[in-house]
């Protein structure tokens, strides 16, 4: 069975290392563009790689030491592997968002932050890859047609035999009348 108390633990975890992502990036990349001078989009090249590295550490720390244990069921690890790439993305945008959140207290424009762009593309090609993969498949696209009729005969069915009853009432209704 699931060791639903784990899985809450980890999912807590994941949201106080979002939470912790966000706010140190956020206070490093102001603390180093007020106290060094530096640019704060060079303040946010610095900072961001260091973040994203912390944060997949600690991710594959917590799932390693999950898959390691020897007294959770296949089950719960299952969930927690799957949990850990779900949310994995999500966390690395906590730091992201504290450089954003960082350049507009600074009035800076982070578009200029060379490791912001590159993250950009990068999530953006491998979601464009994932989407390609899921919905450009031959398949894929054999499972959705025959979805589609199956859905079609069903809707026609369910449609007729509600209408049908309705309409032998009004034709039987038209031939007392007559």
């Amino acid at each position: 069975m699931f060791n639903t108390a784990l899985i809450r633990t980890r999912l807590g975890q994941y949201g106080a290392a979002w939470l912790t992502g966000f706010v140190l990036t956020l206070i490093v990349v102001l603390g180093i563009a007020w106290l060094s001078e530096t640019p704060l989009v060079k303040a946010a090249d610095l900072v961001l790689p260091v973040a994203f590295a912390a944060l997949t550490l600690g991710q594959l720390y917590v799932l390693v030491r999950t898959l390691l244990s020897g007294s959770e069921s296949v089950a719960t690890r299952l969930v927690v592997i799957a949990l850990t790439l779900l949310l994995f993305l999500p966390l690395l945008w906590a730091p992201v968002v504290g450089a954003i959140s960082a350049a507009w207290i600074g009035q800076a424009s982070i578009e200029y932050s060379a490791v912001y762009a590159q993250f950009r593309i990068r999530v953006s090609q491998a979601l464009f890859d994932l989407a390609g993969m899921m919905f450009a498949n031959p398949l894929i696209d054999t499972v959705w047609a025959l979805f589609e009729g199956l859905a079609t005969v069903v809707g026609f069915i369910a449609a007729f035999f509600q209408i049908w009853p309705r309409l032998l009432r009004l034709l039987g209704a038209r031939e007392v009348q007559a």
